[in-house]
């Protein structure tokens, strides 16, 4: 009898550390978003258009970046604007980062992408660097900023060579349109954007 509760209590204690080692890392959003980055090479190399690879890749956009934060940074005002139109901000911004996407990544020559490590970033986020390594050319070096979001993580920011803020950027390209329209502006804009590359 003791034997048996011995036994029962070892398989829940690996099932339990099985859980944890499961459980969403800083990295993992990162790994997702790479992963979809080189499956959306490939399909531009398979000649799939451009609409469908949009359609393909906004849920890895969905899932491997924590939007709402990004855009608290990038525009300003968001939290105050109603929520329908959070909400038609949302899932434009998703379409514009999506296509952003599938205009740089338009075909596929063997690239490979690497994680080569994490260290403590600022506010209580961790910095997670890849390295997009091409048969010719030098490798591109991205940091993301990641943060924790429930129960696992997200991508708030993208750093190129390790200083250049993406949100930095995007706050400075939207506040033309900002100050002109306000959000249903940025919101066309947004729209316009992905409507022109899947063309």
């Amino acid at each position: 009898m003791i034997a048996s509760l011995a036994r029962t209590a070892l398989v829940l204690l690996i099932l339990s550390l099985a859980g944890t080692a499961r459980a969403d890392q800083p990295a993992d959003p990162v790994a997702r978003l790479n992963d979809g980055i080189l499956a959306l090479m490939r399909a531009a190399e398979s000649g799939t258009p451009a609409a469908a690879r949009l359609g393909d890749f906004e849920p890895v956009v969905r899932g491997s970046f924590d939007l709402e934060t990004s855009l608290r940074v990038a525009v300003p005002g968001y939290d105050r604007a109603l929520e329908a139109e959070r909400r038609a901000l949302l899932d434009a911004f998703v379409r514009r980062n999506a296509a952003q996407y599938v205009s740089r990544f338009d075909g596929y020559s063997g690239e490979t992408i690497e994680i080569a490590g994490e260290r403590s970033g600022p506010r209580n986020t961790t910095l997670v660097e890849t390295r997009l390594l091409r048969p010719r050319g030098s490798p591109v070096v991205l940091t993301y900023v990641v943060r924790r979001m429930g129960d696992g993580w997200g991508i708030v920011d993208v750093l190129l060579n390790g200083s250049v803020s993406q949100l930095a950027v995007q706050r400075s390209d939207f506040a033309a349109t900002l100050r002109s329209g306000g959000i249903p502006a940025l919101i066309r804009e947004f729209d316009a954007y992905a409507d022109g590359v899947t063309g």
